[in-house]
């Protein structure tokens, strides 16, 4: 969202009136600086009413551009550059702003290449996933099931239901941990539906499978998330609040 002015008549106070223009115009940038901070946080702040427990990467993820004295228009949006794998929050939030089909998550575009998740499909963390503060998967189990499934081919990690597949870890028996495998299914198996699971055996005791994945139809969302509306006019009440302000603050004794 740019906040702009159009500063034709500025620049002739300016060239008219020397002084006076020059302090029009100084705090003009100012009224449009804060306008664009008041934007910022209104954002944020609508954010953290809109969704459950966003992340604060998320909330800090609008930025806002200054204005200066040459060019009278100060942006506020995303930031452009995204976390530490390159995803940006506008991209995340796309279809809450304008509506739509969920955009895939970073690992559900990994395993559907693999061949893992099927087409149409995403992921929604199933009871037994290792959840992070925010409700979100955990990165490490995340690797952890991508890494699996990637060391095998296609009939390899589609027979792992049957032949018990490549177990992780090993028993341990003082701190009661056991070694376990992952499966996909894809069609409804007994009790279990499409998704990833996580098998333990427990020898002649028999077995425990656990939820970690379900493959659902890919979420589609209405626009809940009004980022230009919120910011827009957050954005003309500061300005209409400021202007007047700052410019009865300029000392006219020394126009």
């Amino acid at each position: 969202m740019r906040i702009t002015l159009d500063t034709s008549g500025l620049n002739r106070l300016q060239a008219e009136v020397g002084y006076l223009g020059k302090q029009a115009t100084i705090n003009v940038v100012r009224a449009l600086n804060d306008s664009a901070y008041a934007a910022m946080q209104a954002s944020a702040k609508n954010m953290a009413q809109v969704f459950d427990r966003p992340t604060p990467w998320v909330l800090r993820s609008v930025r806002y551009k200054k204005a200066t004295t040459t060019k009278l228009e100060a942006l506020v949006d995303f930031d452009a550059w995204g976390n530490k794998t390159g995803v940006t929050a506008s991209h995340i939030l796309q279809a809450e702003i304008y509506g739509g089909p969920r955009k895939l998550k970073r690992h559900e575009v990994a395993l559907q290449r693999a061949g893992i998740l099927p087409p149409g499909k995403a992921i929604v963390p199933g009871p037994a996933a290792k959840l992070d503060q925010y409700g979100n998967m955990s990165p490490a189990q995340i690797v952890q099931i991508m890494s699996y499934f990637k060391s095998f081919g296609e009939q390899g990690y589609r027979a792992n239901m049957r032949d018990g597949g490549k177990r992780l870890a090993k028993d341990n028996k003082k701190k009661g941990t056991r070694g376990f495998v992952y499966f996909a299914i894809y069609a409804r198996h007994g009790k279990l539906i499409p998704g990833i699971y996580q098998r333990f055996s427990f020898g002649a005791l028999g077995s425990s499978v656990k939820p970690i994945m379900y493959f659902v139809d890919i979420p589609k969302y209405k626009k809940r998330f009004d980022f230009y509306g919120v910011a827009e006019r957050a954005a003309r009440e500061e300005f209409a609040k400021k202007l007047p302000g700052y410019l009865n603050s300029i000392d006219l004794s020394r126009a």
